[in-house]
Formats: C-alpha cells, structure tokens, sequence
C-alpha cells in the first residue's frame, strides 16, 4: 500500500499508480487515490473530459478518504473491474470502479460506475466534481438537480456530463462538491453519464445489476484464452488490457488510450497514441489468433481489409477508430505530465512512408487465412496489387518503424518487412491457387533477403545495423530471426544479439534502448527511456536459438517492469525504473503475450513464417 493525505495529494502520481477501465469505446485511468484523472468521452480520441494526468486543472473526478490513508488497486479476478481499497486510523474502505459493456450494442453506454463501501469502522470522505470539457479548453456551467449534477459545456455541440449521486452536493465555482460519512456495511454507488441531458435517481442506473452483467462478461471472454502455461495470469491481464484497447464499433485497435505522457520527463517526446498503427496488425494477429481469439482477430482484420479496399489515397500508416486518416496535430495549452511539453493531439507522422505496413498487412492477410478467414476476390485482388508494389518499390528510403521526423533512410527494419509482403504474397498465391505473379514476387523476395544480409550488416560493428550501410545500432532488428529472414542461430545474428545487448544496455538486461538518438538524428532529439517491445522480441529470438533457460529469465526478468496491477508502459527509466510513454502501451502488451506463447513452443512453431521462400 502506498501513503496519501487528502490535503497534500501530488500533482503528478507515478504512471504505475493507475488502474485502466473501459468499455470497449474509451477508457478512463483510475489513481489508487481515487481520483479518475483521464477518459475522453464518447471516444478513444474525443475530447478529454478529465485530464488531470496532464495538467492538474484539467478536470477529474474523485472520491476518497479525509486526511492521511494508504491505498492500494486489484482488479476482481479475470476481469477488468478495478478496486481500490483505502485503509484510514478508523475504519476500512473499497470502491469498484467499471464501464458497462453490452457487446451486441453499437451505441456507447458512456458510463463510469463507482461503488463506494464501508468493510469496517468509520469513514469520512470527500467528493470532487470537476469536469472539463475538450482538454479544458471549453468553458461550462453546472446545474444542480434532485439527483445529482449536470454539467455541460456552453461551446455547441461539445456535450454534456451528468453525475448521478446519492448524496446532497454543492456547487463551488467550476465544481460540484460533497462530504460524508459512512459506516461498517454502507453502500452507496456513484454514476457519470455522459450525453445525459438531466440527472436521473442512481437507483435508475440498476448499477448492481450492472457491475454483475460486467463481471459475468469479462470472465467469460476471458474463459476463451486457449494459453495455459506456467505465465497464465500474466498473459490473462494482458489480453484483458488488449480488449480494453479494441474499439468494439469497429474492431480497431489503438496503440494506447492516452496522449502526450512523455518518453522521458520534462522531454519534448510527447505523442497522441489514442489511434490505430497499421503495423501493429502483424503483431496484433498473432497474439489474437494464438491465443484462441479468432473473432476479435477475424473483427480487426475485416477493418484493415476494408481500409486497405476503399482507401483511394492508398494504406496510410495509420487511422483514427473510424478509419479517417484525418489526424492534424496540434498543441494543447496543457502544462504537460510531470511539465513535460508540448501536449499534442493529432499525428503529423499519419502523412509518412513507411515502407513495413505493407509486410505486416500481407503478413496479417496470411494468418487470417491460415485461421480460415475468407479472403474475397475483391481483396485479394487489392492485396495483389499492394504485393506487386511493393515487388517494384521496396528499394525506396522510407521513414522507418520509429517514425524519425529526418531524413528517409533504407531502414533494416522496413526491408525486411518488404521481404514478408513478398514472401507471405507468395504462400497467399500458392495456398489460394490464384493466377499472380508469384514465381517474380519469390525473385524479388530472395533479391531483398540478400541485400539485408549484405549492406545491413556491419563487419566492424559485428551487427545488423539500423540502415543500410550504417554504423547506428537499432534495437528493431531482433524481430528479423522471428520473420524468418534469418536463422536466429546465423553466427552474424548471434554476434548482433550480443553486441545490442551491451551497446544498447539500458540499465539491467534485458531492458535496451531502441537505438542512440544522438547518432541516429530522428529529427526530435531529447533522451527517452529503454523501450520494452525490443526486449519482448529478444525473448523470443532466444526461444528460435534454442536457449530456452536464458529465454525465460529474460523474460521473468521483464515482468518486474510492470506495474502492481500488471500493466506496461511503452518505455521505462533506466535508472529509477519508472514507467514512462503512454500508458498501458498495446505494443508491450503484446510482446508480453507473444514472448509468453513462444517460451511454451518448440522454436518452429514460434515463426511467423515457417519456411524461407527459396
């Protein structure tokens, strides 16, 4: 448990103090204070209506224990229903926080429920209000009603937010406010309701009935993980995460739920991750579909088959939930988590050109079909023609997976995911019976293999390197044996395992950087912190060499870099270990889940392709 005083709460918690709800349409970040500091309303990427995770007078709502108390967070077993429980000098008390999810549904429920009960002895409490509409930028007024309070916002069309509660509150300023006491036995619950244009009675909300209707839905979606090995209950959490980050109207599956938490504190490397990374699809399918979840797997790459038909521009490296790739960036008059600025929103980098979405698309193509999804003729024609341009344009520089903001490069990483557009574009065709040009498509393959195994790797260095002809290290080459672009036991990648292991050291092993920013000149400049998913693939690089005793102390190893509740960051400290990035990060997620699968498979059924097309 961890030491709080209502009257001298931080402006900043640490990222590992936060506990993520949701609904399969947004997701609010719940402090083991009991403040809710972040959610944006309808969507993943609306407008925040609490964003106290960013700037302190950006709006939360919070309900906790008067003066000094220590508190703690778990979530009800195998589900994603957060409880947070305070102890005080007089008495003991939990609040379980949810979103109710009704899966058949296309509407959002746009609710946050809060049980508050007394276990034993007394309790005083407090409660604060204190929406803020669009990142607190749109001014609003609050009405008190018999039920509760609403609050809407006087800009047109920015919505309304109501707070259903059993209690008497009032009004001070721009909040709604109320204490009370409660004893042993007493239960009261707490509704937010977003678009609601009037308070209606809690009792309304059948809340109880609810948190059963939500506990009963989790259990069982989690009841379909066909993965039961020795690191079960991490996998479990992780996935339950994913399924937080899987926008259910759609299937999309964004990076993570929050904006702007930066990569190093005080730094400038502050990114909107509230959207969906078509690279991610590779990664995401896998662990999806290994894991037993064909239908969430079959539901996003529906969505990224219909981008990839209907987009006329051609595949953008990214989109918003909906599928608009309209994302401008802009900056926000926020002070910025731990005054780490700019706040952005929106992505400029949706306008780059990465070269390794179209390998991880036709890679997803193939796995979809190997779990007998049926791809149409229409899509397999689009799919063909993405192949087939990408048989005559991978010798292009592109922008790179780390999406620099500099000068477009041959990157290793990106070259390699050409050779498996190619290479899945090749099994696709021959599995398919369809008249393509698979026999030119394997040529060009073989033709990219040897020019990575050549101009990639660096003699002097002893390693692959981020580009072609380079001396900058890059920690995203560790994916290349899980390709199968190269044998994991290859003497040149065995010495480029080792020498990223010591000159990208970021801290204690496993944890690495994903490269030296200062050589590397990505166009933001500024440290950052060691980036997890690297290490997550070094697990499973080990597995494919046969080394699965130091594979899995690697991996036991990463585990310590969770948070208490079992979620991940994007990136961590090297020296103080704190989470940093936008949090909970997808991508460590699913390197967990991957890493995991693999440490309980023989090292080929752990390749993404099995064979290498000759």
């Amino acid at each position: 448990m961890n030491d709080y005083d209502s009257e001298n709460i931080p402006d900043f918690k640490p990222l590992e103090a936060y506990g993520l709800i949701g609904d399969c349409r947004t997701a609010a970040l719940v402090g083991e204070d009991g403040s809710i500091d972040w959610v944006c309303m309808p969507d993943f990427d609306s407008p925040a209506v609490f964003a106290a995770l960013l700037d302190p007078a950006a709006g939360r709502f919070v309900i906790r224990p008067c003066g000094e108390f220590r508190s703690r967070q778990y979530y009800e077993p195998g589900t994603n229903i957060l409880v947070t429980e305070f102890v005080t000098r007089k008495g003991r008390l939990r609040i379980r926080d949810f979103m109710p999810i009704i899966a058949e549904r296309r509407s959002p429920a746009g609710e946050i429920h809060r049980r508050v009960e007394v276990v034993d002895g007394h309790v005083s409490l407090e409660l604060i209000f204190a929406p803020r509409f669009d990142f607190a930028a749109g001014r609003h007024e609050l009405r008190l009603g018999d039920y509760g309070v609403l609050a809407y916002c006087t800009a047109a069309d920015n919505g309304t937010l109501a707070l259903a509660s059993p209690i008497p509150l009032r009004i001070d300023g721009a909040d709604a406010h109320a204490d009370f006491s409660l004893d042993a036995g007493d239960v009261l619950w707490f509704v937010l309701d977003w678009d609601s244009h009037s308070s209606q009675p809690v009792s309304a909300y059948r809340s109880q009935q609810r948190l059963g209707l939500a506990r009963a839905y989790w259990r069982d979606w989690i009841a379909g993980l066909s993965y039961q090995g020795t690191f079960h209950s991490e996998v479990q959490r992780s996935l339950l995460t994913l399924k937080l980050l899987i926008y259910g109207a759609t299937g999309a599956v964004i990076a993570a739920p929050t904006t702007s938490l930066p990569e190093w504190p005080g730094g400038t490397r502050n990114w909107d991750y509230r959207y969906t990374w078509v690279r991610d699809s590779a990664f995401i399918l896998r662990a999806l579909f290994s894991a037993g979840y064909v239908a969430e797997g079959t539901l996003y790459f529906d969505w990224l088959l219909e981008r990839c038909v209907c987009d006329d521009g051609g595949m953008r490296i990214m989109y918003d939930v909906r599928g608009s790739a309209e994302l401008d960036e802009r900056e926000l008059d926020l002070r910025g988590y731990r005054d780490s600025r700019p706040v952005r929103i929106g992505n400029a980098a949706v306008d780059q050109f990465q070269l390794d979405i179209y390998g991880s698309l036709i890679e997803a193509a193939f796995r979809y079909h190997r779990a007998g999804g049926v791809l149409t003729m229409v899509e397999m024609e689009r799919l063909a023609a993405i192949i087939e341009w990408v048989s005559r344009g991978w010798r292009e520089p592109d922008d790179g997976i780390w999406e620099a903001r500099g000068e477009r490069r041959h990157y290793t990483y990106s070259k390699v995911w050409a050779w498996v557009a190619l290479s899945c574009g090749v099994r696709l065709a021959q599995e398919l019976g369809l008249d393509l040009p698979w026999e030119r498509w394997s040529v060009e393959a073989e033709e990219i293999r040897r020019q990575v195994l050549e101009r990639s790797y660096n003699e002097k260095i002893g390693a692959f390197t981020q580009s072609y002809d380079s001396d900058i290290l890059d920690a995203s080459v560790l994916v290349m044996p899980i390709t199968g672009i190269i044998s994991a036991n290859d003497p040149r990648f065995r010495s480029t395992r080792a020498v990223l292991c010591e000159r990208l050291a970021a801290g204690p092993y496993p944890l690495l950087y994903r490269y030296d920013p200062k050589l590397a000149e990505d166009g933001v400049g500024g440290p950052e912190g060691a980036f997890l998913l690297p290490s997550f693939w070094l697990v499973e690089g080990l597995v494919l060499s046969g080394m699965h005793k130091e594979a899995r102390a690697t991996f036991e190893a990463l585990l310590r870099h969770g948070s208490p509740l079992g979620l991940y960051s994007e990136e961590i400290h090297p020296e103080t270990r704190e989470l940093l990035g936008n949090f909970p990060q997808g991508f460590s997620h699913l390197g967990l889940v991957n890493a995991a699968l693999a440490l309980e498979q023989s090292p080929y059924q752990s390749r993404l392709i099995m064979n290498a097309v000759s």
